[in-house]
């Protein structure tokens, strides 16, 4: 470049066909190096502004790539976010549908024990009132059996009556021998535990639907009942299980029975 301005000067000088001074020469020469130390400076700060550009670029591409990166990423947590939405919105309608299922059970349940604990009571109540019934039979019985061996009570033979109320002695009563050694307890089995009406006991367990309404006069549709709740262990048990009515039960309960 400083070559050309002096090319420049020296044809401006030969063109205009004129010496110059000494002074204008070193003037021209010393703008000629200003110009020149401009020029480099401007070199030089294009030479950075292109690294700077490089550098800018370098980094354009690095943030690009970071960029790139991320949205991937936050693409990926969307989907993950998604699909673990989906999952908790199944896992509540499952949840939900357990719950429901559950309360029904429970409701099922609570009924149940309701209904258990009302047979429970009734069972409880007609346990203790048959265990009144065994002991006032027992005691009954025993006072009997003492009056036979005390001599106040004669031992009926075989020829009674079979329409005499009072209740039959076995003829194996033990005799004045059999008293003086180890007394036995009284069988309370050979004594008529109920009363039977019109023959021998109807069994519950067994007895058809015509047989109910036969011999023990319920309707059918109260004897369909007593064959649909079976089976009893105890007789009781047509009361407890609401299958009869307590007025009915205390009619029919010494012509019944329940053994197996």
């Amino acid at each position: 470049m400083a070559r050309w301005v002096a090319m420049a000067v020296i044809l401006a000088i030969g063109l205009s066909g004129c010496i110059v001074s000494t002074g204008k020469y070193e003037a021209a020469v010393s703008d000629m190096e200003s110009a020149k130390a401009e020029l480099e400076k401007g070199r030089m700060h294009q030479e950075a502004l292109e690294e700077q550009i490089r550098n800018l670029k370098g980094l354009n591409e690095k943030i690009s790539t970071d960029l790139e990166m991320m949205t991937t990423e936050v693409q990926r947590i969307k989907e993950g976010r998604k699909n673990e939405h989906t999952l908790l919105e199944t896992r509540e309608r499952e949840l939900d549908q357990e719950k429901a299922e559950l309360s029904s059970k429970l409701r099922v349940l609570t009924k149940q024990y309701h209904s258990a604990r009302v047979r429970n009571k009734a069972l409880v109540k007609d346990v203790l009132r048959y265990k009144k019934e065994l002991k006032e039979l027992h005691d009954g019985t025993g006072s009997v059996m003492g009056k036979a061996r005390g001599g106040g009570v004669p031992a009926m033979s075989s020829t009674s009556k079979a329409g005499d109320a009072k209740p039959k002695v076995s003829s194996s009563m033990p005799s004045k021998t059999d008293m003086s050694s180890k007394p036995q307890a009284p069988k309370i089995a050979s004594l008529p535990m109920i009363p039977k009406v019109g023959g021998d006991l109807v069994n519950i367990n067994k007895a058809s639907v015509s047989d109910l309404v036969l011999t023990l006069g319920l309707s059918r549709e109260m004897s369909a009942e007593v064959v649909a709740n079976r089976p009893y262990r105890l007789r009781g048990e047509l009361v407890a299980k609401n299958v009869i009515p307590k007025a009915t039960f205390d009619e029919i309960k010494g012509r019944i029975t329940a053994s197996p």
